[in-house]
């Protein structure tokens, strides 16, 4: 540590602290023990969706951007956040998350028709919706959760199981994946979805991508700039969930659609973001 110039952190209130003040006391501690340049990049930016505990998070945001020596967000969208909500003055840098080198590997086609949600199961991420949307479906069709729920979020699953049964519906919560088990079980997934209506960045989708598939997701800013940025990646429907319904629908009529074609190329690389980090970090350290 003494030989390094800067310290870089990846920072999201909910990993310091269980509350936005307590995450703040720690994170600002850190840095003035660190005795050296720290840069952040910011994750999970607080937004209206947040509700009450929105002003606190922006507190905890503003007071460690202004402590830090360069800020960088994972999306013209946070950057938005950030302007709006924390800091307009403040000049942030936007390096999108990467998309790990793209491995389409179709299975064999299986009489089991599944809808999939990928990702922690917490408050918000569309699980609940996205099940709800499979209503009009033949029970047999399967809803699999791919993850676990996150720290204190164990009624998600429990709430999601009660809700397949009383449909009739087979319902699966992987629990942890490793990322080898991960691909394999998102390319078994046949129509994949990302109804995560109030994202700023998400891996989640990234995951999706990566494993090859062209994920289901709502029309927002953050949806719209991937599908701007790497056309073809993702299959965009209305945010609302009438229209995830007829998109699940759509997708299961033609699963062939949920796979990525081999001309599209989803951006930045690996080599991208990690060029992109060097230059930034060599600047905050000189």
């Amino acid at each position: 540590m003494d030989d390094c110039a800067l310290v870089h952190l990846h920072v999201t209130d909910r990993l310091f602290g269980r509350t936005p003040a307590e995450a703040r006391g720690t994170v600002l501690s850190m840095i003035e023990n660190l005795s050296r340049p720290v840069s952040v990049t910011l994750h999970d930016l607080p937004q209206p969706s947040d509700g009450q505990s929105m002003p606190a998070r922006v507190e905890f945001y503003r007071s460690v951007a202004q402590a830090a020596s360069g800020v960088i967000v994972s999306s013209r969208h946070e950057a938005k956040l950030f302007a709006d909500f924390i800091d307009r003055d403040m000049v942030v840098e936007v390096v999108p998350l990467m998309f790990d080198d793209v491995r389409v590997e179709m299975p064999v086609p299986t009489a089991r028709l599944t809808v999939g949600v990928l990702g922690f199961l917490y408050p918000g991420k569309g699980h609940g919706e996205t099940l709800q949307a499979m209503s009009g479906l033949d029970p047999s069709v399967g809803f699999v959760a791919l993850g676990r729920p996150s720290p204190g979020h164990q009624h998600i699953a429990d709430e999601l199981e009660k809700m397949a049964a009383d449909m009739g519906r087979p319902c699966e919560i992987t629990g942890f994946l490793s990322d080898d088990e991960l691909r394999r079980r998102a390319a078994e997934i046949t129509v994949p979805v990302a109804y995560h209506r109030h994202m700023s960045a998400s891996g989640s989708i990234n995951s999706w991508i990566s494993a090859g598939r062209r994920p289901l997701v709502p029309r927002t800013a953050y949806t719209e700039e991937i599908a701007t940025r790497s056309p073809g990646v993702v299959a965009v429907h209305a945010d609302d969930t009438n229209s995830l319904r007829v998109a699940i629908h759509r997708a299961l009529a033609d699963p062939g659609s949920t796979w990525i074609d081999s001309s599209a190329k989803p951006l930045p690389t690996p080599a991208d973001v990690a060029t992109t980090y060097e230059r930034l970090l060599r600047r905050w350290s000189a």
